[in-house]
């Protein structure tokens, strides 16, 4: 198992009981991946946009142990 720091950001920051402010520990397998982590997290299958470490990741990579992990809505605009 590993521990990661969990941000979820905008209308997501709600979304998870055990997740007060959308913000908190979450311990993963150690082989995570940010779509593992958000199926853990139950919530529903994105699209979102993930930041691990202050860098924009794909949903297959793997999550780093004490890793920083933003999960942002999408978006648009116009």
């Amino acid at each position: 198992m590993t521990t990661v720091e969990v941000v979820l950001k905008g209308p997501l920051a709600g979304q998870i009981p055990r997740l007060p402010g959308g913000r908190g520990p979450v311990d993963v397998p150690g082989d995570a991946t940010v779509t593992s982590l958000v199926s853990a997290l139950g919530l529903p299958p994105g699209p979102y946009v993930a930041v691990v470490g202050g860098t924009a990741v794909r949903g297959s990579a793997a999550i780093p142990d004490g890793a920083r992990v933003e999960l942002h809505p999408p978006m648009a605009g116009g």
